[in-house]
């Protein structure tokens, strides 16, 4: 999505997930879409277009409401792009992540509050001046949010299935800043992320074209066929099938008419010595 000079992307595995639904205020000033996020490390990325700029450019992240991290373009600097791609709380870091949301029917999580903003990746972007700060005591600053994927399964109800998880936690080298905003308005761009199966059902992302041709071997001669002959020949076993039930039907009909009524003989004992007539 784009805003004025600036564009942002949600990148997973080097490739940047494509975006439905683009939609920009009447403002300019906000951009939303839909994406299809699927288990893993992901990172937002975000560029300044302009080649000629007096001012820094910070950005802000947030997932599921959660504030995760600050990156910044110098006006000095000649890089043109930022990564967003972890939470930072100090000199701690963890990697972010899609991760399956999991849902409870504990009735001890019926309270939890449930953000407004789950399913969301919220980037904002201020121009104004760069400052650093004087370097502040190891360790100070909040430690790196234990964030639950476990919900009340009346609570998230059908909001989404993902959420956004963190890795380990790690040491990293943190330099504090701060910048100061000008007059400008803030941009923001929001993607707010389901599975694909959710998008699809919901009519925000197509559906995949159905395979009009596929291959399966037949035999260890490995000849091939087409979907339109397996399905011919299983049309015809089945008609196969029918035919032979009905022939078992018609057997076991016939061998009920064919059925012969035996007559009744009159015994009589035999007398020893009378003959009997044969012919």
């Amino acid at each position: 999505m784009r805003l004025g000079d600036f564009s942002a992307q949600v990148v997973v595995d080097e490739k940047e997930l494509k975006e439905y639904e683009v939609a920009i205020d009447n403002t300019g000033t906000q951009a939303t879409c839909w994406i299809a996020s699927e288990a893993g490390k992901f990172h937002v990325k975000w560029t300044r277009h302009s080649t000629k700029c007096d001012l820094s450019t910070q950005g802000c992240l947030y997932v599921d409401g959660i504030v995760c991290c600050r990156t910044a373009l110098l006006a000095a600097d000649e890089e043109d792009t930022s990564w967003c791609s972890q939470m930072v709380r100090g000199p701690t870091e963890r990697d972010l992540m899609f991760c399956n949301l999991q849902l409870s029917d504990d009735e001890a999580l019926l309270g939890q509050s449930v953000s407004s903003r789950l399913g969301e990746i919220d980037l904002c972007i201020v121009s104004g001046t760069h400052y650093w700060e004087v370097r502040r005591t190891q360790g100070t600053g909040s430690e790196c949010t234990s964030h639950t994927n476990t919900f009340h399964e009346k609570s998230v109800k059908k909001m989404t299935a993902h959420c956004v998880g963190f890795g380990p936690a790690r040491k990293c080298d943190y330099m504090p800043w701060y910048l100061v905003p000008n007059q400008d308005p803030p941009l923001k761009f929001i993607f707010k992320y389901r599975p694909i199966g959710i998008l699809q059902a919901n009519g925000i992302a197509p559906r995949p074209a159905p395979a009009t041709v596929t291959t399966v071997a037949d035999g260890p001669s490995g000849a091939q066929k087409t979907q339109s002959g397996v399905e011919e020949r299983i049309a015809l076993l089945e008609n196969e099938l029918k035919r032979l039930r009905n022939e078992v039907g018609d057997e076991s009909g016939d061998r009920k008419a064919k059925r012969i009524k035996k007559e009744r003989v009159e015994k009589r004992p035999i007398v020893h010595g009378e003959i009997i007539d044969l012919t």
